[in-house]
């Protein structure tokens, strides 16, 4: 199956500063075989919607080949979140490591809810958030976002929220 993944972080882990958090991140799924087929630029964007002050976030997309299925991929991401130190899941606050599946070829919606893992693909804030779209844009701009019916350029040109994003010159 092949995904689009978002991968973020605005602190430390005890793999160091976030860029090195977010490559050790490649290398658990890769042991875990999730290959990564494309990696994004990374970039650098303000918290959003967070009470107290945090750092800003390095975000990027990877787009992965994986025979996982949905659920089973969810409880890996989960996995390698908790390994670099988050473990509490609430909203809008600092995290070592943030993995979402943003999308998934060929699906239609998908819902997910068991225990603490619930998930929901296309994710359903994909069309809202410029740190998640145009690190998308890199690596799949005509992918179908199956229940917007609208390519990935699309939506980013139809997006209306100005979010400060900065290329970051580091890579993954």
């Amino acid at each position: 199956m092949i995904y689009a993944l978002g991968i973020g972080s605005n602190s430390n882990s005890r793999f160091g500063n976030k860029l090195n958090t977010l490559k050790f991140v490649l290398k658990e799924l890769d042991r875990n075989n999730i290959k990564v087929i494309k990696k994004s630029k990374l970039y650098s964007s303000p918290p959003k919607n967070f009470k107290t002050a945090a750092e800003t976030f390095l975000n990027a997309a990877l787009v992965v080949e994986t025979k996982l299925k949905p659920k089973n991929l969810l409880i890996i991401l989960k996995k390698i979140e908790r390994i670099t130190g988050r473990y509490a899941y609430r909203k809008n606050t600092s995290r070592t490591c943030d993995l979402d599946i943003l999308l998934l070829s060929k699906s239609s919606k998908i819902m997910i809810n068991e225990n603490k893992n619930s998930i929901e693909i296309p994710h359903p804030r994909l069309h809202e958030r410029n740190f998640v779209l145009r690190p998308l844009l890199d690596i799949c701009p005509g992918w179908l976002h199956s229940e917007k019916k609208s390519s990935i350029m699309r939506l980013h040109k139809s997006l209306h929220i100005e979010d400060k994003l900065y290329k970051v010159l580091n890579t993954l």
